[in-house]
């Protein structure tokens, strides 16, 4: 079946709630309902497990707000994986020595915090099985019957094929800067990697108005001022950044070399069900070592389920497994931008 025969115009995150993620749990859904009941007992265990639902936040800058409210470092947050931030999202947060009455007493700007427990684990990269997706559509240029249409061969598609599970742009870089950094970062040319990363601040830098930078381009005002004390200090300016943000760099580059390996092998019509990615070093900042990664070549995914439609409009739903996009998966039936 060509996929030319339901593909559909239309638009998503038009608005947050169009985006909705939620983390699955073996024996736990983490939802964006609004939280209700009271703070657990004091528990000797060290970690408080808690859900963050967060609504056009991204996940680092959320939990780092947090963590500046309470007067602690972001290291004590553990989180299965990171989350889109033009979305509404909802998943498992570990801290370590923190109660739950202190985070309940938080007051917090389109994040609210529910479900607390203790436990003796923490909360690590990949702990998570998936996400549970639930997407609107917008401005298709269709009437109801004809979405219904392509949306039902869409469904005939998915039972009759696999999808490639390419990393998404989230992680590349909308025009791969991410992957262009993490190179740098490898290659030992930190001054490079760092100018990437200042090119949406430029005009501010060219006009000697650092302290007028904007709060959303917060960390690179804090490469900045830290290379106006120490010229030339190129990873101390990018030991500014958090280290859970700074790994999105050479993990950049290496999902950068997996879809290249993956689309070679989907030409040559030879698919391992997984494909392994070496990993590398980091010689000027060793701590931020980049790993063997081993990863599936096709999306794991469930149920799919159309959950309503009218003319120039649908909502579904769908689970994927760790690691896989929900962008990747939509490019199959939407064409995105």
């Amino acid at each position: 079946m060509e996929r030319r025969d339901f593909r559909l115009a239309g638009r998503i995150k038009s608005q947050p709630e169009d985006f909705v993620v939620e983390e699955v749990w073996r024996d736990f859904l983490c939802t964006t309902d609004r939280p209700w009941g009271t703070a657990p007992a004091d528990d000797p265990k060290d970690y408080l497990l808690f859900t963050l639902v967060k609504r056009n936040w991204d996940t680092v800058k959320a939990l780092g707000y947090i963590a500046d409210r309470l007067h602690i470092s972001l290291k004590r947050f553990g989180i299965a994986g990171m989350k889109d931030k033009r979305a509404l999202t909802a998943q498992r947060i570990s801290a370590w020595r923190v109660k739950a009455e202190e985070l309940m007493s938080l007051i917090l700007p389109d994040i609210f915090l529910k479900d607390f427990s203790y436990s003796g684990d923490r909360i690590n990269l990949g702990d998570a099985e998936g996400n549970r997706f639930t997407i609107t559509i917008r401005d298709i240029p269709l009437s109801r019957e004809a979405i219904a249409t392509a949306l039902g061969s869409f469904e005939a598609y998915l039972r009759e094929n696999r999808v490639p599970n390419y990393f998404g742009p989230q992680r590349i870089g909308r025009a791969g800067e991410n992957v262009m950094v993490g190179r740098a970062m490898m290659e030992g040319r930190l001054d490079e990697a760092i100018n990437i990363l200042l090119e949406k601040v430029r005009p501010y830098m060219e006009q000697e108005r650092i302290k007028e930078i904007p709060d959303i381009f917060w960390m690179e005002k804090r490469m900045l001022m830290h290379l106006r004390e120490k010229p030339g200090d190129y990873a101390g300016a990018l030991r500014k950044i958090p280290k859970k943000i700074l790994r999105i760099f050479p993990h950049a580059l290496q999902s950068q070399i997996f879809n290249e390996r993956l689309e070679q092998a989907i030409s040559a019509g030879d698919v391992p069900e997984s494909i392994a990615i070496e990993g590398f070093e980091i010689g000027k900042m060793p701590e931020l070592k980049a790993y063997r990664i081993h990863r599936r070549s096709y999306i794991d995914f469930r149920d799919f389920k159309i959950l309503g439609i009218d003319d120039g409009i649908t909502n579904i739903r769908f689970v994927l497994g760790k690691g896989a996009y929900a962008t990747v998966f939509l490019s199959h039936l939407v064409d995105l931008p």
